[in-house]
Order: C-alpha cells, then structure tokens, then sequence
C-alpha cells in the first residue's frame, strides 16, 4: 500500500554504531527480522493491525487517560521530550495537541525512527513540522538543560537498569514547575507481591523474601520491576511531587511535577 509520508526533520544520530552496541538491549530493539513479527511493523502502510492491537490491548485508553495531564498544563507551546518513544505512536498523537509546539523522540532502535515513525505520523496524522528524531540514550539527552515542559514516558522507564540516573538527567532537561508523565509501569503492589512470594515457595520449596529474587529482570526485553515505594522514594527525593493513577491496562501511570 502506497502511504504519502509528511516531511520529516532527518533523524540526528547521539550515538555511533559502537555506542549504540553497548547500551543493554539494543541487539533485540534493532532487530528487525524480529519486530516484522510484531504489531506495529506498519511499513507495509497497512495501519489496521495495529490500531486493533492499540485498541484491544487499552494502550490507546491508557494514552488518552496521560494526555489529560499534558492537556491541563496551562500554556501553550510546550516542548517535550518523547523517551524510548520506539514507533513514535505516542510522538505522532502529541504533535496534534493544540498547546504542544515540539515533541522531541529519542530512541536507540534506528529502523523505529527511520522506517517506523514516519508511518507512525502518517497513522494518526501526526504534525511532522513539530517533531525531531534522536538515536540516543535516555540515560545521555543532548538537549539543553532546562529545555522541556515534560518529559513522556510510555512503556519506557521500567527498561532503565539504572533509574536514578534517567531521572537525573531528566530533571536536568525539564525546566522547573515542568512535569513528567509516565505510563505502563509495574507498579509492584502487595498483591503481586504475595503471589510471587507463593509462586517461589511451591516451585522452590523454600522461602524468598529479597525482592530482586522475585522479580529479577527480564535479560532480553531489558524490564525491570519497582515497588511503588521505589518511584516514590525517588520522585520525592529529588523534589518532585508525585501521584499516580490505575490506568485502563491495570498497570500504573505517575504523574510528577518539578517544584519551580
């Protein structure tokens, strides 16, 4: 199928080939023989498997329940910075708000920006004019400091091995009374918890109680699991109010907010 793709910015490449090998996972997120297996593999210009899979899966409901809290911030030429934005679904629907000015992507799978996004944009309409594209680490943003209103994360900050420094650095970009939104996080509660805790003592005949043994990370999707606890302890210590919400996936959505 014919797709006509708007003019998009060329992506800009933080990283080089060597770089871009070391950082923990990216073998898997750019292969592409295996994401043509996947959903959103769009190339083709065939976008209705994919919106099903964004309708029957609630992600779209999820989404639009996080862009209420963009929609409430009160101006309107916001600059955000769109993290582990893969396909660039979300990047395309943030460029249609009408208080959004740029929406800048950062990815570390090449083939997701260069042949994945533009069909992205072209699926929902995406304002193009508004959107840069970046292959980099979320952990290394080249983007000025105090740059962006809000930094977006969905189905992105649970793949951190080292979360206190992507919330490091993004503070660093985010000015000051700017918010994050993140959705499709864990969110461990005392439920999930206990059925761990079950699961190991029948399959292992004995007692765990670390909470690392319970949820080790995933090694080839890169999935880590946090407590609630966790990104409270850590949104809070560094200045950030925090409050979350169950989304319509059933996992968590968190919405923090810098002091100014």
């Amino acid at each position: 199928m014919e797709v006509a793709l708007g003019e998009l910015a060329d992506v800009q490449r933080w990283l080089s080939d060597d770089e871009l090998r070391e950082i923990y996972t990216s073998s898997y997120w750019n292969d592409i023989e295996e994401e043509k297996k996947k959903e959103w593999w769009i190339e083709d210009g065939d976008y209705g498997r994919c919106r099903r899979y964004l309708e029957t899966s609630k992600l779209m409901e999820e989404y639009q329940q996080a862009e209420a809290f963009i929609r409430a911030i009160p101006q309107d030429d916001l600059r955000i910075a769109d993290l582990a934005a893969g396909t660039g679904w979300t990047t395309a629907l943030l460029s249609k708000l009408d208080n959004v000015a740029e929406v800048h992507a950062v990815e570390i799978s090449l083939h997701r920006l260069e042949r994945l996004l533009p069909h992205s944009v072209a699926m929902f309409t995406g304002r193009a004019e508004k959107i840069r594209r970046y292959l980099g680490s979320f952990y290394d943003l080249r983007l000025p400091a105090k740059s962006m209103d809000l930094v977006f994360l969905s189905q992105a900050f649970h793949h951190a091995d080292r979360p206190i420094k992507l919330m490091v650095e993004c503070d660093r970009v985010l000015k000051p009374g700017g918010r994050i939104v993140m959705v499709g996080e864990h969110g461990v509660g005392g439920s999930w918890l206990m059925r761990r805790f079950f699961k190991a003592l029948l399959r292992q005949r004995r007692i765990v109680t670390d909470f690392h043994q319970l949820f080790p990370p995933d090694p080839l999707l890169g999935d880590h699991y946090y407590r609630r606890s966790d990104y409270y302890f850590l949104f809070v210590a560094m200045g950030y109010t925090l409050e979350h919400r169950i989304a319509a996936t059933g996992q968590t959505m968190f919405i923090a907010d810098k002091r100014g």
